[in-house]
């Protein structure tokens, strides 16, 4: 299809609303349906549904607060180069999508996306052979919960002065320590649903906690873990 009838579409539904969504959305799907294939979206690309799920976040988009994307495409003068819209708007859907694994973590301005290391150990399959990822969810669960009670220990014994001794005999920074006595509960907490394969959205529900905290949650285990060598052999 080219722009020409795309922007009559488009146009059609800003001007007529509900009304003219229906002729969009015959025409608009299968172009969608091609850039979402296209999207680099690791691991999730091995799922047969990751295209349906990003189509279907796209029309979401648009459908949203009486198509109120689409009202503002239609507004812009000069009109934007269309399909370069379209991929901009799918990009971002696919991106909301692999938020959603827990194998997945947000970049910023500094780091690009990635796959986590500590959310590849959350299947759920049990193999025979002593590196099965089952042993390994063990060994990280293990670990976690060993830090959180030593720094517990060491508060008890020695209050203030816990956060240097940690941080000296391990030979970490003294932030992972400070961050292990403020949340290391929580730190327990969420790496045992992480490994249990949930998506940041349903483990925020369940413990009460906003999805940002969640991210950073996982993100400070998996820093404490690197800074540590856990894994190192793994």
């Amino acid at each position: 299809m080219n722009d020409a009838r795309l922007w009559e579409l488009f146009r059609a539904v800003a001007a007529g609303g509900e009304d003219a969504w229906g002729n969009l959305l015959v025409e608009l799907e299968p172009e969608l349906a091609q850039f979402a294939k296209r999207q680099p979206i690791g691991r999730l690309r091995d799922r047969e549904d990751s295209p349906r799920e990003i189509v279907t976040r796209v029309i979401a988009r648009l459908h949203a607060r009486d198509h109120a994307a689409v009202h503002k495409l239609c507004a812009q003068d000069p009109p934007p180069e269309l399909r370069a819209w379209l991929r901009v708007l799918v990009r971002r859907s696919a991106i909301d999508y692999m938020r959603e694994s827990p194998e997945f973590e947000r970049g910023n301005a500094t780091r690009a996306h990635r796959w986590i290391s500590l959310a590849t150990l959350s299947s759920g399959a049990v193999a025979p052979v002593p590196d099965s990822l089952a042993e390994k969810r063990a060994a990280v669960l293990a670990f976690i919960q060993g830090a959180v009670e030593h720094v517990e220990a060491e508060r008890r014994a020695h209050g203030e002065d816990a956060l240097g001794r940690v941080a000296m005999t391990w030979k970490i920074g003294r932030i992972q320590v400070r961050r292990l006595l403020a949340k290391g509960p929580q730190y327990v907490t969420v790496l045992n649903a992480v490994l249990e394969g949930r998506s940041y959205p349903e483990i925020a529900a369940q413990l009460g906690l906003t999805r940002r905290e969640v991210e950073l949650t996982v993100r400070y285990i998996e820093e404490l873990m690197r800074e540590r060598g856990f894994g190192d052999s793994m």
